[in-house]
């Protein structure tokens, strides 16, 4: 054998121990892996028990942590709970001291126990209950009667009503009566002046007719009076002279001063039209007045805008003195073709009642910042109702705040105001706060020329003197007949005055059928409202019997009330010594609620601090 094979061998035999090793090495591990894996729940369970238990560890530490701190605060929670029953109970003896000194300051009317007031309360509400029927009884009773009285006062506010309506219908039944006797005495005298005039025109033709050729005497005595007719021609016609040469100087002065006060500008066509109208109006119609902003004027400049917002486009109608003259005037504009205007007559406007204006001007006076805006205009008394129609019951204020606080304020204050009783306030700079609570601003081109009329009124006066001059001077030419066919001229103005003897004396039959048909309706509503009138006067009665008897049931009631009463109340007097309980409850009554309110509180609150401190130690 060769030493390889030696080796070889020897290296086989190795090999075959270290399998053999290496065998029960790996059976070895095996074995000790079976056990390993029969270990590996349990290490694992025991790794999470002591993840658990360390879990647990840190939240009992961290609970006694807190633990610790609620102690510290826990002590302080319960001193704060002492000091505050101590505080209340504090409170309420000093609550009942207070009690008992106005017990003390009342003993005039007598004094109670605790006790006794304890009773007295079960005694009033025993008699409240006994009484609680009587009383309803008693509240149906002053019911009736309040319902009798506002019967009564409204029976009697229509008496009252009615007796204004009887009244004016009577003073105009005798108005109209006079008025259809006056024209027919002046349709009578018309006809007769008529006739006269008719007969002076036949003259007058038949004087033209006449034949030239008469004798010497009749040409002497015609000469004679042509030439004392030409004497008072010529006087005339010097009169005339003198007369129109003082109107030229009157008109030159006028025109210088208009000139010099720069009155260069002229009205618009229809400014122009509603001056011709109003002047023909007056001349035909002495009832006509002229325009409400000519008429009037604010007491001070600062107010003329705030006036003219106020009165509105009323500032521009026509006042007049009765209804009659309105009437005749539009149909006179009818029949001209002049236009249209409202009329403002003073017998028949609607202003606002004395007591609301008195009422609103109280208020004023004692604000000083608005006033009524009828007082600070200036007008003659005989057009003040024109005025209070236009501007009414507005007040014109310093500025819009103190308009806001008086229209919006006084009513949110009041909430049972009447209608009557709103107002309307106007800005100084022209700003409107309606009764309905609407504000309107700004102004327009006619409130500003409206306004600048009364800064401007001189300057219209001697315009209207202007006018009145040339009118003047235009029926001084007219009655001198100048230019030829003198005879001519005078038939043309007997011709006229026929004419608007004509025209008058149809209009007077027109008149007075108008007149009559009033006085007709006048009459029947005089006869109505007498009727009317006695039956409210019977209901006047009914109703004042009912009053009475209403009282006496009233009476009756709170006479049950009070003998009820007084079988609870007369006890408990005898035993207390107080005579006048009802003194006491005025006198003690409130102050005792009081005291028993906050009492309770006190004792409430207290019980629920208590229950809180019991549960906290």
């Amino acid at each position: 054998m060769t030493e390889k094979e030696a080796l070889l061998k020897k290296a086989k035999k190795e090999a075959s121990k270290a399998r053999g090793a290496t065998s029960s090495k790996d059976k070895l591990r095996i074995k000790l892996e079976a056990e390993v894996d029969k270990l590996q729940p349990s290490v694992i369970e025991s790794s999470e028990a002591i993840h658990a238990l360390n879990k647990r560890v840190a939240s009992d530490e961290r609970a006694v942590a807190k633990i610790e701190k609620d102690k510290a605060s826990h002590g302080k929670k319960l001193a704060t709970l002492q000091a505050e029953i101590d505080e209340y109970t504090q409170q309420e003896t000093e609550l009942q001291k207070e009690y008992d000194e106005v017990k003390e300051s009342e003993s005039g009317v007598g004094s109670m126990t605790e006790e006794q007031e304890i009773q007295y309360e079960k005694v009033r509400d025993a008699a409240a209950v006994a009484s609680a029927a009587p009383r309803r009884e008693l509240q149906t009773a002053v019911r009736a009667l309040e319902s009798a009285r506002a019967r009564a006062a409204k029976v009697s506010e229509e008496k009252k009503e009615l007796t204004v309506r009887k009244d004016d219908a009577e003073r105009s039944v005798e108005e109209l009566t006079q008025r259809k006797d006056t024209l027919e005495k002046v349709r009578e005298s018309y006809l007769f002046r008529f006739c006269c005039y008719f007969h002076l025109r036949q003259q007058i033709s038949n004087m033209s007719r006449s034949h030239p050729t008469q004798s010497l005497e009749k040409t002497q005595a015609d000469l004679a009076s042509s030439e004392a007719e030409l004497q008072a021609l010529q006087k005339s016609a010097s009169e005339y002279q003198n007369k129109r040469d003082a109107i030229d100087t009157q008109l030159d002065k006028i025109n210088n001063s208009l000139r010099q006060a720069k009155d260069d500008r002229r009205k618009d066509k229809e400014e122009e039209r509603v001056l011709s109208a109003i002047s023909a109006l007056k001349r035909h119609f002495p009832g006509v007045k002229g325009r409400l902003v000519d008429l009037c004027r604010p007491s001070q400049n600062r107010y003329n805008l705030a006036v003219t917002v106020a009165g509105g486009k009323d500032m521009d109608s026509i006042v007049v003195d009765t209804k009659k003259t309105a009437f005749d005037a539009i149909k006179y504009m009818r029949d001209q073709r002049i236009g249209t205007a409202t009329f403002l007559p003073l017998d028949g406007i609607q202003i606002p009642s004395p007591e609301s204006t008195e009422r609103i001007r109280a208020m004023a006076e004692k604000d000083k910042r608005y006033r009524l805006a009828a007082d600070v205009i200036r007008v003659d008394d005989e057009y003040r109702r024109a005025v209070l129609y236009a501007v009414g019951n507005t007040v014109v204020c310093d500025s819009l705040d103190v308009a806001r606080e008086i229209c919006f304020s006084r009513r949110g204050n009041n909430a049972g105001t009447s209608v009557d009783d709103r107002i309307k306030a106007v800005s100084l700079n022209g700003m409107v706060i309606s009764k309905a609570g609407t504000m309107t601003g700004g102004t327009t081109k006619d409130d500003a020329n409206r306004a600048g009329r009364w800064s401007e009124q001189k300057l219209e006066q001697m315009r209207s003197k202007k006018e009145k001059l040339e009118v003047e001077r235009e029926e001084l030419d007219s009655l001198a007949g100048r230019g030829s066919g003198s005879h001519t001229a005078k038939a043309e103005d007997l011709r006229n005055t026929i004419g608007n003897l004509r025209n008058k004396a149809q209009y007077s039959k027109s008149d007075l059928e108008y007149t009559k048909k009033k006085l007709k309706e006048q009459t029947a509503l005089l006869k109505s409202s007498k009727k009317t009138f006695a039956n409210l006067k019977t209901q006047q009665e009914e109703a004042e019997e009912d009053i009475t008897e209403a009282n006496q049931q009233v009476e009756k009631r709170r006479k049950a009330v009070r003998d009820i009463e007084e079988e609870h109340y007369a006890p408990f007097r005898e035993e207390t010594g107080i005579r006048d309980l009802r003194a006491y409850d005025e006198a003690i009554g409130k102050a005792r609620e009081d005291f028993v309110k906050k009492r309770t509180d006190i004792r409430e609150h207290l019980a629920k601090v208590s229950t809180l401190l019991v549960n906290n130690w």
